[in-house]
């Protein structure tokens, strides 16, 4: 026997420890386990799919740092560009505007020939005029300097043009002295026909004014664009490309010649037709100034410009056509490193494919180890569950067998005795000895046994009642819609006169709609249970009882009832016991013991929603019920924690 007792707990010490090992990542059984080559296979999916995801990964964040680093350059070649372009009006502006001041030029219709030396200076300096010009106020030219292949020639009489009917000419004639006209970028044109070789040009033109405020004429300046667009077009990498282009999204600079001016020259090659969707993202991207965007796999920066802001001058000393704004644009191709693969790229592929079958193998002892664990802490909840449960139900057996013990146990007793005293009724009659009196008092003392039995079953059908009660479900209650504000109100306005007699003032405080979908018959049972509760054992000696039924708007899922009291209030030490059954704090008014935990019950199982107590001794207690304002179906289908 002993040797039988010794194998037999040898062979369960064996069998705990082979549950740990398997229990355990770092036990030696794992690899032989079904559940690990399950998780494996799977592992090994997911490790395949990290690291192609790794790859996606640093492809990502390589190709970001790439374009980052392409978008910084395309924001330095627009603002180069402009920079160019600003330094070229600027200079411009300015000399046409000392230029006018000039006394040489303001009396060009009486020294012309210092007018011309005047202008001669000024185009030798400059470097940037192709013409130079002063028109009479009838827009007819008086002195034309042209500047050709470096060379200054004086333009004869006969050569003279009228410029009356030239929009730079009836723009400059509305300004006041003293302020500039800056026309759009063009070709430039002579008697009607486009200068060959093209000659991109802009116009600046101001009033001359007498000393005396007499307007003399205009000063006109040809701004010569030929050297800053010129720098427009492919880098030296061939990849950046930058284009300027016009208000209407004709190209100005940047691109082949056949697609250049095509507002001039009648090709009609237009981005804003030809590219509709990039020209979307450029005029409204850059109404605040500049924007980076990406298209068609390219990426793009632009900057919206005029010349009178390339000008340097303020806005009152500058006229300029409403369609003159510019758009300088730089563009490069996305980085696409998976279209051309290097051979650090392969390196980084195997390095990264080799870590993640390390990781792989890891997460997937990992993983094993989560799953039993998780398996193993379901089974200890199922297990406190249980516990719970048993425990639950050996107090309520507990609390009904003490209940019960002394009403049929009295019953019991009382019957026993009667039966006793029936028989000697029976033989006294059998003897015919007893005579009428004895047997009225006999009679009588039936009579009161039966009424002491009596009144002991009926406090058992009471106590069964009560404890069938704690035990129902929903399933004796029906959904409805309603407002949880009028039941309560209608609620407290029936108990408030009959509470009134007793002293005790009870008020309703809360919205008056509250729509809600719930087991109503439910809700006013618990909250008159409450409130009964409140009557009968908060208020000891107190002379300004009141309770308070509060309904609040938590939010869009749940409403809080509150039933406050401001009486004795309850022992903290006694809290954890108010929903326990059978129990009751008070001596002088007990009850059955089951009200409050009819009313956790109702509320958990049918209502849906959760019970709180929070209670101060002298100062009072307040119930709060949590309740859904839609009550969950699945609700009916749970069990009480008191239903054996």
């Amino acid at each position: 026997m002993p040797d039988r007792k010794a194998s037999a707990k040898l062979a369960a010490a064996k069998s705990r420890s082979r549950a740990f090992e398997l229990m355990s990542p770092a036990g030696r059984v794992w690899y032989q386990s079904a559940m690990f080559w399950r998780t494996a296979v799977i592992v090994f999916i997911v490790g395949t799919a990290g690291m192609l995801g790794s790859w996606g990964i640093w492809q990502f964040f390589e190709g970001k740092r790439q374009n980052d680093l392409t978008a910084r350059q395309l924001l330095l070649d627009t603002v180069t560009h402009d920079n160019t372009l600003h330094r070229w009006f600027e200079a411009a502006s300015q000399i046409l505007r000392i230029a006018a001041q000039n006394k040489s030029i303001r009396d060009f219709d009486q020294q012309p020939d210092a007018a011309i030396e005047q202008l001669r200076v000024i185009a030798k300096e400059a470097g940037r005029f192709s013409q130079l010009r002063i028109l009479a106020n009838d827009g007819t030219e008086q002195l034309r300097l042209d500047s050709k292949f470096n060379n200054l020639e004086v333009a004869p009489d006969e050569s003279l043009q009228d410029k009356s009917e030239r929009y730079y000419f009836t723009a400059t004639t509305k300004l006041s002295s003293g302020s500039v006209y800056i026309s759009p970028i063009d070709l430039n044109v002579e008697r009607g026909e486009i200068e060959t070789p093209w000659r991109p040009t802009a116009r600046l033109g101001t009033p001359i004014t007498a000393v005396d405020g007499r307007r003399q004429g205009y000063l006109v300046f040809n701004l010569d664009m030929g050297i800053p667009l010129s720098e427009f077009g492919l880098d030296d990498n061939q990849v950046t490309r930058t284009e300027l282009l016009n208000a209407d999204g004709y190209w100005l600079a940047g691109i082949t010649e056949d697609r250049l001016w095509g507002f001039m020259t009648g090709t009609s090659v237009n981005m804003a037709r030809d590219q509709p969707k990039l020209w979307q993202k450029i005029v409204p991207g850059t109404a605040q100034g500049s924007s980076a965007f990406i298209h068609d796999r390219r990426l793009y920066h632009a900057i919206s410009i005029t010349p009178s802001e390339l000008s340097g001058l303020g806005d009152d000393e500058i006229v300029q056509s409403s369609d003159g704004r510019l758009y300088i644009l730089a563009s490069a191709p996305q980085y696409n490193r998976i279209a051309a693969p290097q051979l650090s790229d392969i390196v980084t592929l195997s390095v990264g494919g080799a870590v993640i079958a390390i990781l792989s193998l890891i997460i997937g002892m990992f993983n094993l180890h989560r799953q039993q664990s998780h398996l193993a802490q379901q089974r200890i909840a199922a297990h406190l569950v249980s516990e719970r449960r048993m425990a639950s139900l050996g107090r309520i057996v507990a609390g009904v067998a003490h209940e019960m013990r002394t009403p049929i146990g009295n019953a019991v007793t009382v019957i026993s005795t009667l039966g006793a005293h029936l028989d000697d009724l029976s033989a006294k009659l059998g003897h015919k000895e007893i005579d009428r009196q004895a047997l009225v008092d006999d009679v009588g003392y039936l009579q009161k046994g039966v009424k002491i039995v009596q009144k002991n079953l009926d406090r058992t059908v009471t106590l069964v009642g009560h404890f069938h009660q704690t035990a129902t479900n929903q399933s004796n209650h029906n959904r409805r819609r309603f407002d949880l504000g009028s039941l309560l109100d209608d609620l407290v306005q029936t108990m408030r006169q009959q509470y009134a007699k007793a002293g005790i003032t009870i008020r309703f405080e809360g919205p008056q709609t509250a729509p809600v979908e719930n087991y109503s018959d439910a809700i006013d049972q618990v909250v008159l249970s409450l409130v009964s509760n409140a009557k009968s054992h908060a208020f000891a000696n107190r002379t300004d009882a009141q309770i308070i039924v509060r309904l609040i708007d938590l939010d869009e899922q749940f409403y809080q009832i509150e039933v406050e009291d401001n009486g004795v209030g309850i022992d903290p030490a006694l809290h954890e016991r108010v929903f326990e059954p059978f129990w009751t704090e008070s001596s002088t008014n007990p009850g059955s013991g089951l009200g409050m935990a009819v009313v956790g019950n109702v509320v958990e199982t049918v209502i849906g929603g959760n019970v709180y107590m929070r209670s101060v001794v002298d100062e009072g207690t307040t119930f709060s019920l949590l309740i859904p304002k839609l009550a969950p179906m699945g609700a009916s289908g749970q069990k009480s924690g008191f239903s054996i």
